[in-house]
């Protein structure tokens, strides 16, 4: 009887999971119109209040969210919010939703001045189906600007058309740089737009394997190093795949084809270096300075590698690594995230019948490396998946990890000499990125958690990150499973979902 409990269970899951394919592949929808409350203008958290948004010297534009993991170490806390109690106080709260539709295969959402939202869209779905771009699907990847006010799409600008030489349309981001200006990179196209009116300033195709036709290319992601220059990397599907969007990551990468790492100068987007990783990265390139080095991190298949980018030249470090991160069954690895003097990296960013780990590697030390399977002893279901890299929060020397096959969120203590030990583990199932917020002695982790059955909808989570106790649910939502959950100003969060919307969610 436990057996077929057991047989019975994993099948459901089984179709659950494929559901969420489905739903990467059929996010449609038909008006350019929102739902929700009424709109507001007055920010009530003090740290986003006092930004003030203008170009900087830095690499980053000084806003809230200026990239998906707020900065190129891909922490994913976002210093310039305020915790939940901050906003709402002790009392319950209610969450208020606005939701925008109109935005097909929408991936990332960034702030920029007040008011200002920018979406990287036409990324999370199949373009085979889509006939014209419109409200209910799209050819190609676009960038568009939204009135975070009125939530109203103010314009769309196409960055090309993946389904006219059947290129693999697979999420790259959008971001705003330090200068100002936005940066969409999607398939090998990286386009510089001018924010005011979504015109396209300069566009530069990264460099792709010799021999593949360039169009089996993605570079998914970009972080921006010290001096500006932007770097991406990228990861191949296999010759002859017409699979797109996620379903080409999961079943058809090409585990033969190493990725290239590009570095391009961001005014005229001309390309600085590039080099050869020694593996395929799957995983989002990360990037630091360390003890005054510019360093750029990737999970290959197996290993983790560093590269120093230094007078505009990209070198394999010979002093550190390559560090073995994935071994026996287990599945490469989601992005590294830069844990102050150590990197942290996960594995089984596809699904894998052994225990999701996380390792911790010394910057200063590679020789000094801790392991972990947060969920090694949950073993009801067998499995692992995630797609999202685990969230942390240097200051509080933690760190927050998720598997969505065992339906666990954990809180994970570091100690630089000891290791890893558990805090606090809670049911929680999500395949999206998570958000920090507020300051280190009053930290807010929110994440989604899928809905069962079907889990084709989900609610985010307001959680006290010291404890895990829950503070806030939402309404249920449609389902975005991989997606990043995005703060904005006034203490807002905003959720896409791969039904082609964006929701705005407030207290």
């Amino acid at each position: 009887m436990k057996k077929t409990g057991i047989i019975i269970a994993v099948l459901v899951l089984v179709i659950s999971v494929t559901g969420i394919f489905i739903l990467w592949d059929q996010n449609r929808i038909f008006t350019n119109d929102f739902v929700g409350v009424e709109m507001h203008t007055h920010d009530r958290c003090f740290r986003s209040s006092a930004l003030i948004p203008e170009p900087a010297d830095g690499p980053w534009y000084p806003t809230v969210t200026p990239g998906e993991a707020f900065s190129s170490e891909r922490t994913h806390t976002f210093p310039h919010t305020c915790a939940l109690p901050e906003i709402a106080g002790s009392n319950p709260v209610t969450v208020q939703t606005r939701t925008i539709k109109g935005l097909p295969g929408i991936y990332n959402v960034v702030t920029r001045d007040k008011g200002e939202l920018f979406a990287l869209g036409g990324a999370t779905m199949s373009t085979e189906t889509c006939t014209a771009d419109g409200d209910s699907c799209a050819t190609g990847p676009y960038a568009a600007k939204i009135d975070a006010y009125s939530m109203e799409i103010l314009w769309k600008t196409r960055i090309h058309d993946a389904k006219k030489d059947e290129d693999w349309d697979y999420p790259g981001v959008i971001g705003v740089h330090g200068n100002g200006y936005v940066y969409l990179v999607n398939g090998y196209h990286l386009a510089k737009i001018d924010p005011a009116d979504g015109k396209i300033l300069k566009r530069l195709k990264l460099p792709t394997p010799q021999g593949r036709k360039p169009g089996d290319t993605v570079y998914n992601g970009f972080s921006i190093l010290s001096d500006g220059h932007v770097v991406a990397k990228s990861m191949t599907r296999k010759k002859g795949a017409t699979a797109d969007s996620i379903r080409a990551l999961l079943f058809h990468h090409d585990k033969d084809v190493p990725s290239i790492i590009a570095v391009v100068e961001p005014e005229e987007l001309k390309l600085v270096t590039a080099a050869t990783v020694k593996e395929p990265v799957l995983g989002r390139i990360s990037s630091t300075v360390f003890k005054d080095v510019d360093y750029i991190y990737v999970s290959g298949i197996n290993n983790l590698f560093r590269y120093i980018y230094r007078n505009n030249r990209i070198t394999l470090d010979q002093q550190w690594g390559p560090v073995q991160y994935c071994a026996g069954h287990q599945k490469p690895g989601t992005a590294p995230a830069v844990f102050g003097e150590f990197v942290v990296v996960q594995t089984n960013f596809q699904l894998s019948w052994a225990p999701l780990s996380l390792t911790a590697v010394s910057q200063a030390d590679d020789g000094k490396v801790f392991h972990f399977a947060p969920f090694a002893g949950h073993q009801w279901l067998p499995g692992s998946l995630q797609w999202s890299l685990p969230t942390v929060d240097v200051e509080n020397n933690r760190i927050y990890a998720y598997d969505f096959l065992k339906g666990r969120l954990a809180a994970i203590d570091f100690d630089a000499e000891k290791g890893f030990s558990t805090a606090w583990t809670v049911k929680q199932r999500s395949l999206s990125f998570a958000a920090i917020m507020g300051p280190p002695n009053n930290r807010t982790l929110v994440l989604d958690d899928a809905n069962p059955p079907s889990l084709a909808t989900a609610c985010l989570v307001w959680r006290d990150a010291a404890t895990g106790k829950e503070l806030a649910r939402s309404p249920a939502l449609p389902q975005g499973a991989g997606l990043p959950i995005t703060p904005g100003f006034d203490g807002v969060m905003y959720y896409p979902s791969h039904k082609g919307m964006l929701t705005e969610l407030s207290f």
